[in-house]
């Protein structure tokens, strides 16, 4: 444990005197790793694929705030799914618009979890977005985490049956036939089992981490993450016997550990704590008495290496002089 708030507090230091460097080029490697992301599994549009246009773009978003970076990553998502089908690409820009004029601006900060969810089911370990989100977020999160599966299982049926999409595109000629097809293609999204039972399991552990966090009892950030992880996997299990979900079990259970340590190791990075230095105090006004559990931080100082050089010169003895008689 203090060797890793040693780290940490290394880390802190080296990033606190490097930021103007290490933010852009640390904002440009996730940026690109997105975008990678994006390409191998909905890479449809070939101009914003192209790996000098990729790279143009991690560029550009690592000098532009947060919130921009969200909206160009859901933009290339958007222009993915329209060279597939215009129909496809309106109901993602709707669902979007929606959760920007109704969510997203009252709280921007959760906008990023649409991105994360994706890909996070792109690296097969989506099952830390919800212990993240109850940990560093409130249950609000929950509606973003909500639509970002929705976008997801979307972008699934686009991989699975693109050539279905676009012919069924291709073959609606007017409103009537354009909305049949947004139908069609809806039907095929909303018609998986997985969908909802992710919505719903995702939904309680983040309630669940949540509300464990904020007890007052020793431990209950390690409590949050170890109960939201063993939830998440009885209940997909359980789950997807009972719906019969299609899903690899292997994948659920290896993706699950995986999740629990990325979760586990930023609890312990974000919230860290000395639960042997706990005091309880108590005071009164004239109206209430007050009991508070204060619990100190654990503080490390990084160790600074102070090398003394000692240089050791020999100096030469002159020698004798020699008198000629």
């Amino acid at each position: 444990m203090i060797s890793l708030m040693t780290i940490k507090e290394k880390v802190k230091n080296i990033y606190a005197e490097h930021e103007f460097i290490l933010q852009p080029v640390l904002k440009f490697i996730f940026c690109f790793l997105a975008l990678v992301l994006f390409k191998l599994n909905i890479g449809y549009a070939p101009v914003i694929n192209m790996w000098p246009v990729m790279v143009g773009m991690a560029v550009v978003m690592a000098f532009l705030p947060k919130r921009v970076d969200v909206v160009i990553a859901i933009l290339v998502m958007i222009f993915d799914v329209y060279y597939v089908s215009l129909e496809l690409a309106g109901v993602v820009t709707l669902l979007f618009i929606i959760l920007l004029v109704l969510f997203l601006r009252f709280t921007p900060k959760q906008g990023i979890f649409l991105v994360l969810v994706p890909l996070a089911f792109y690296l097969k370990i989506p099952y830390v977005i919800p212990i993240v989100a109850g940990i560093v977020s409130t249950p609000i999160a929950i509606v973003s985490v909500t639509f970002g599966t929705i976008i997801y299982y979307l972008l699934e049926v686009v991989n699975k049956n693109s050539d279905a999409i676009q012919t069924i595109s291709k073959n609606a000629k007017g409103s009537k036939e354009a909305i049949s097809a947004v139908s069609s293609i809806v039907n095929i999204a909303t018609s998986n089992p997985n969908l909802y039972l992710t919505i719903i399991v995702f939904a309680i552990t983040i309630a669940l981490v949540y509300g464990l966090k904020r007890r007052s009892v020793d431990h209950s950030w390690q409590i949050a993450v170890v109960v939201g992880s063993i939830f998440q996997l009885g209940a997909f299990l359980v789950g997807g016997i009972l719906l019969n979900a299609k899903f690899s079990i292997l994948w659920v259970i290896i993706g699950s550990v995986i999740s629990f340590v990325i979760a586990y190791l930023l609890q312990l990075l974000v919230f860290s704590v000395d639960y042997s230095r706990t005091e309880n105090t108590q005071f009164e006004d004239d109206e209430y008495y007050y009991y508070v559990k204060a619990v100190p931080k654990i503080n490390v100082t990084a160790p600074e290496m102070n090398v003394k050089r000692i240089n050791a010169q020999r100096r030469k003895k002159s020698a004798p002089v020699r008198r000629e008689s």
